[in-house]
């Protein structure tokens, strides 16, 4: 049974600016890498040790565009995080990331009612109608890193599919 599905863009000629934001899990101050194109909030298996947070092992596979559908290590739930002033329990999936420890994907940032404003570099999670957070956002340039990619559910007529955001370099292809 495949939960999430992401992929892994081919080597990049250019850079690519990435988004980071601080946040506070289970109390340690950390940047995670924030992208919308990513389904869900993940976490490092090396990470998951540092911290001391319980892994519930899973069957769960991520499916990849670009290669084999991938096993995630597993969930931990009832995590602590906090962003600014806005805080949660949230459920991570635990899987194998090279390059960052912490990744925040498209439907937590929907779940949590954000606003991207990237000119500005910035993000505002809204909390009522004339109230907002405001998090700054961090840029770093990183060239040929593997950034895990979202596909997003749309719903048609005939059927359910799942359908990939396209991305540079990447061979995109409906499941």
């Amino acid at each position: 049974m495949v939960n999430s599905m992401v992929f892994i863009p081919k080597k990049m000629n250019g850079g690519e600016r990435l988004m980071f934001v601080d946040i506070n899990i289970t109390g340690q101050k950390r940047s995670a890498l924030v992208n919308t194109r990513v389904s869900d909030l993940f976490i490092s298996e090396k990470a998951t040790r540092q911290l001391g947070l319980s892994i519930k092992k899973s069957n769960r596979k991520i499916k990849t565009v670009n290669s084999e559908d991938a096993p995630t290590v597993g969930v931990v739930r009832n995590v602590e995080l906090q962003i600014r002033e806005w805080k949660g329990n949230e459920e991570f999936k635990v899987i194998q990331l090279d390059d960052y420890d912490y990744v925040l994907g498209l439907n937590f940032l929907d779940r949590i009612q954000t606003a991207l404003y990237l000119w500005a570099d910035q993000i505002h999670i809204v909390t009522s109608p004339l109230s907002k957070i405001i998090v700054p956002v961090h840029r770093d340039m990183k060239v040929g890193t593997k950034v895990i990619e979202a596909l997003s559910k749309f719903k048609s007529n005939e059927t359910e599919r799942l359908w990939a955001i396209r991305s540079q370099g990447v061979r995109i292809k409906v499941i």
